[in-house]
């Protein structure tokens, strides 16, 4: 995906996330349920701590992940990506991989992509670190089983082919949506700040 110096710290920081493989092994471990494959907005940390109702300084368990098999598309009335099952088997889409939600979280995802997607089980591909070798910076493909939300609709008439394997978020990044998401994970962590008599500090969400 697209890694851009203007994008919020915390993007940056998901994008360039790698865990090692035993690392990836013990976030699978944590649940019970897969976790979450994620193309939209939902990318981006501040939009799912939002959605989640975490607070901004949350820890949220990501990594960049690649499912095959699947085009991204733009629902055209609403201008909202969506994937689908692609006749090539050898189509990507990129996006980000969310371990360790719980069932009420999962739900608030539910909530937020339903409608005209549905929850599919996909096997999604992560680059996981070797830490056998102390020397090298090794990586290696790892398949990941997954849920993610697939469009459901009765044909793809109304679907736009995005032409790329990700979702650029620069536009939605500059949208009034985007600010009133900001704004209220702002003033959420100031509030908490303030009621534990602590200054937290907002910086690293640019």
């Amino acid at each position: 995906m697209k890694w851009d110096p203007t994008y919020p710290q915390d993007f940056k920081q998901a994008l360039s996330q790698s865990f090692s493989k035993e690392e990836v092994t013990q976030l699978l471990a944590k649940s019970s349920c897969p976790p979450r494959f994620i193309y939209g907005a939902l990318m981006l940390p501040t939009v799912l701590k939002y959605f989640l109702e975490l607070p901004q300084v949350a820890n949220v368990d990501m990594m960049p992940a690649t499912l095959r098999g699947y085009e991204l598309s733009l629902i055209a009335e609403k201008n909202l990506p969506v994937i689908a099952p692609s006749s090539d088997p050898q189509t990507l889409v990129e996006g980000m991989l969310v371990f360790g939600l719980n069932e009420q979280q999962r739900n608030r995802i539910y909530d937020v992509e339903g409608g005209l997607t549905q929850l599919v089980y996909v096997r999604v591909m992560v680059r996981q670190r070797d830490t056998l070798d102390l020397h090298n910076d090794i990586t290696e493909m790892r398949p990941v089983d997954a849920g993610t939300f697939a469009f459901n609709g009765p044909s793809k008439a109304g679907l736009i082919p995005v032409g790329d394997t990700y979702w650029a978020v620069d536009d939605f990044l500059g949208s009034a949506f985007y600010e009133q998401i900001e704004g209220h994970q702002r003033r959420d962590q100031l509030e908490r700040s303030d009621r534990n008599g602590l200054y937290w500090g907002f910086g690293a969400m640019r």
